[in-house]
């Protein structure tokens, strides 16, 4: 008998200051889901190809102000965000989550994982935006996407910088994610803030669930440091670049992932 892949849906989740949008695939009863959380300014579109292939059921979630859930009415800091991805959760019926998160989602999964022990039992961290000062300062100042203005010129600034960019993912997909980038109106930015801000190395210490780091390479942030500072850590170089790697190799990232939501937990 053929075997089909999982089919991905999507749908909205209700909550109390807004509707969440979300893509899933269903996997089984018996395992604990996976929730998804995207890099900024991007999409649960940042997962469209890799969530079929984690082998269990997975969410991927359109971080609030991103994609097609809704706007925050004030700029949300990291804790905020990981207050939502748990009402997500809550509102899914899951008790009980995994939670990976892509740099910015990173930072998201690293506060939802020491706030609420309760809920996640295990953490992938892909990319963790560790910086110091000086990396800090450089990540501020090139931000993005810049600012909409009224002629237009920031969709060409932003076109030649998601192009220049060497990744090896195909142009149309390419396409497709830079129209995410705008989703979220004037205020795209708040995303790349929130991590500016957030004291992730006062964080990742009081995580004392299983986490695994993924490091892509020439991303953001430091792998390393990160496992460095994790109670209970390991870490995975992947061999692809940045942000590509989800699409780009999801067979070698999903098989990661599940080997280690699956494994011991020791």
């Amino acid at each position: 008998m053929t075997a089909f892949p999982p089919i991905l849906r999507r749908a909205f989740v209700d909550l109390t200051d807004g509707q969440v949008h979300v893509r899933r695939v269903a996997g089984s009863a018996g395992q604990v889901p996976l929730l998804c959380l995207h890099q900024s300014p991007a999409s649960s579109l940042t997962y469209a190809e890799i969530l079929p292939l984690f082998g269990r059921t997975a969410v991927a979630v359109d971080t609030p102000g991103f994609g097609e859930s809704f706007r925050p009415a004030v700029r949300p800091d990291v804790p905020a965000y990981a207050r939502w991805i748990g009402a997500v959760a809550a509102a899914l019926g899951y008790p009980r989550i995994d939670v990976m998160g892509l740099f910015t989602g990173a930072a998201i999964a690293s506060e939802l994982a020491a706030t609420r022990p309760d809920l996640v039992r295990r953490v992938v961290l892909a990319g963790p935006p560790l910086f110091d000062a000086a990396q800090r300062c450089g990540f501020v100042d090139n931000a993005w996407p810049v600012a909409p203005q009224p002629d237009g010129s920031h969709l060409q600034r932003e076109w030649q910088r998601t192009m220049a960019r060497p990744m090896p993912v195909p142009f149309a997909r390419r396409c497709d994610a830079f129209n995410e980038y705008y989703r979220g109106g004037a205020n795209a930015i708040w995303g790349e803030l929130a991590v500016a801000d957030y004291a992730l190395a006062d964080t990742l210490p009081r995580i004392a669930q299983p986490t695994l780091v993924l490091q892509p390479e020439g991303i953001h942030g430091d792998g390393a440091g990160a496992l460095a500072l994790l109670p209970n850590g390991r870490i995975r170089p992947i061999a692809c670049l940045g942000y590509a790697m989800l699409q780009a190799v999801p067979d070698r990232v999903a098989a990661e992932v599940a080997s280690f939501l699956d494994g011991d937990a020791a």
